[in-house]
C-alpha cells in the first residue's frame, strides 16, 4: 500500500518529461538542435526558411542550354536521310543561352501551390552537304538548318509532409515545347526553303522536396514525367541551391535535365536537354 503515494507521484515527472520530447513530426527549434552548428543563423522550424509563409513567389533568370537530338519531318525519299541528328547530320552548334521565369501562387489553406514557368527559347543551327529528307522533299547542296524550341511548364503541387527539416510534394503539371524547324537548300535545282511549327504538350506527374539548412540557405529538388505511348514521353529533373538575403528577396542556382520524345505529331523529336541556371526571386 505505500507504493501507491510514490507512484502518483511520479505521474507530473513523467508528463513533464513527455511534453519536452520531440517526435518525427514536431517541430523542434534551430537554436536547441542546431546551435553547435550555427546558433545565430536560425529560428523555429515553423518557419524554417526565410522565404516560407510567403504567398506569391517571382522568379527571373537565365540558363545555358546544352542540345543533343533528333528531328524527322516527312518520309524517308530515294538516298536521302529524313532522321535528322542535330550535330551528325545537320552539322548545328547545339547551345544556346535563355532568359527564364515563373510565377508561383501558394494557398496556404489546402496546402497547395500552383507555378507557371517560362523555360526559355533556345536556338541551334548550322550548314551541311548531307542530302536530306525533309517534309516529303530531298534538299541536297549546301543546306542551312535551324531547330528552335521554346518550352513552357505547369506544376500543381500539393505539400504532402512536413519531416523535420524536410519538406516533401506530390502533383502533377505539364510541359509544353513548342518545335520549330528550317530548312533552306536545293530542292530539283531551285534554292528552297521550307519551314515547320508543331506544339506539343505532354502532362507529367511530379515530386519534389526542400531541404532547409537554417533561415537562408536551402536545398530544392523536382522529378517530373510522364509515357504517354507515341503522344510524348517527358522527363524532367532538377536540383538547386537557394540563399534568402530577406523574407521578401533570394537567388538560386542549380542544374537541370530534361529529355522528352513525340511521334505523333508533323514534327518528330527526340531531344536531350541539359544546363544550369541561376537567377532571383521576389516574394510577397
Amino acid at each position: 500500500m505505500t507504493r501507491l503515494p510514490a507512484l502518483l507521484l511520479l505521474i507530473p515527472a513523467c508528463t513533464a518529461l513527455a511534453d519536452d520530447r520531440q517526435g518525427l513530426l514536431s517541430s523542434p527549434t534551430w537554436e536547441g538542435e542546431l546551435s553547435t552548428f550555427a546558433p545565430s543563423a536560425f529560428g523555429p522550424l515553423d518557419s524554417p526558411n526565410a522565404g516560407d509563409d510567403t504567398f506569391v513567389k517571382i522568379r527571373a533568370g537565365g540558363m545555358f542550354m546544352l542540345a543533343e537530338g533528333e528531328i524527322t519531318v516527312g518520309d524517308m525519299i530515294g538516298g536521302a536521310t529524313n532522321v535528322l541528328d542535330f550535330e551528325d547530320t545537320l552539322n548545328q552548334d547545339t547551345d544556346d543561352f535563355s532568359p527564364t521565369g515563373s510565377i508561383t501562387v501558394a494557398i496556404p489553406v489546402i496546402d497547395l501551390s500552383i507555378e507557371l514557368g517560362y523555360m526559355g527559347s533556345y536556338e541551334f543551327a548550322g550548314t551541311t552537304t548531307n542530302t536530306i529528307s525533309f517534309d516529303d522533299q530531298t534538299f541536297s547542296g549546301t543546306i542551312d538548318s535551324s531547330e528552335e524550341l521554346t518550352m513552357y511548364e505547369l506544376n500543381v503541387l500539393y505539400e504532402l509532409a512536413e519531416i523535420k527539416f524536410v519538406t516533401i510534394y506530390v502533383g502533377g503539371g505539364a510541359r509544353v515545347i513548342d518545335v520549330q524547324a528550317s530548312i533552306t537548300g536545293d530542292v530539283s535545282g531551285t534554292t528552297t526553303t521550307d519551314s515547320i511549327d508543331a506544339i506539343i504538350p505532354i502532362p507529367v506527374a511530379a515530386v519534389g522536396a526542400d531541404f532547409d539548412l537554417g533561415k537562408n540557405v536551402s536545398i530544392r529538388g523536382k522529378l517530373a514525367g510522364m509515357h504517354v505511348g507515341d503522344y510524348g514521353t517527358v522527363i524532367d529533373a532538377k536540383a538547386e541551391v537557394g540563399y534568402d538575403f530577406h523574407r521578401l528577396f533570394g537567388v538560386f542556382a542549380g542544374y537541370r535535365l530534361m529529355t522528352f520524345e513525340s511521334t505523333e505529331f508533323d514534327v518528330q523529336v527526340d531531344a536531350q536537354l541539359q544546363g544550369f541556371y541561376a537567377g532571383a526571386e521576389v516574394r510577397f
